[in-house]
């Protein structure tokens, strides 16, 4: 008797946690829980210069202005079979602040999600997964590649940016005031040199 090993994305949820290292790097991709590569100190340095700009805007804004961002919470990008990834980042301008950070799959779509190019499995899929969050309802993705060191911005029914250098990464019509540069996105904290 044959049967189908995949899961759905709310059994990966309450499962996630007892994988290896907690399910650290784990997403379900088509039912089948996947391990992905970790990422490397690049990945980590994006990582933190972007959450660093993020911070800083937000304490920019209005006290009553909503929004806060969320790392490594999943995303629903597929159903019957489901898939659930992990961005590094995602950011939202809607709810109670910090609404979705207990969540492992989050339940409100994202207004940006950051997924960084950063290891070959990621790198592969990149395609399927910026399609996945823009089907998802994501009003912009960004993927930022520590190996070419620019940064992509994908938005529904326009072109793709390529960005680098000294160009600016920023949304004026999703997060009106926010920017880095891209040399920024990628470079090493100062702490770590």
């Amino acid at each position: 008797m044959v049967t189908d090993a995949r899961i759905t994305a709310d059994r990966f949820a309450d499962q996630k946690l007892d994988l290896p290292e907690a399910g650290r790097w784990h997403e379900l991709h088509e039912g089948i829980p996947t391990v992905m590569e970790p990422p490397d100190d690049d990945h980590g340095n994006a990582v933190l210069n972007l959450s660093r700009a993020l911070a800083d805007w937000f304490q920019q804004l209005e006290a009553e202005a909503v929004g806060y961002a969320c790392h490594e919470i999943g995303l629903k990008t597929e159903e019957d079979p489901d898939t659930v990834l992990f961005p590094a980042i995602t950011v939202f301008r809607a709810g109670n602040r910090f609404q979705q950070s207990d969540n492992i799959i989050a339940t409100q779509i994202p207004d940006v999600v950051i997924d960084i190019a950063s290891t070959n499995d990621r790198r592969r899929d990149m395609r399927r997964r910026t399609l996945g969050y823009i089907g998802a309802g994501a009003k912009s993705v960004w993927v930022p590649d520590p190996m070419k060191k620019e940064v992509q911005i994908i938005v529904p029914g326009a072109h793709t940016l390529a960005l680098a250098g000294k160009q600016l990464v920023e949304s004026q019509h999703i997060l009106p005031g926010f920017q880095i540069s891209c040399r920024e996105v990628f470079a090493q904290p100062e702490w770590w040199r």
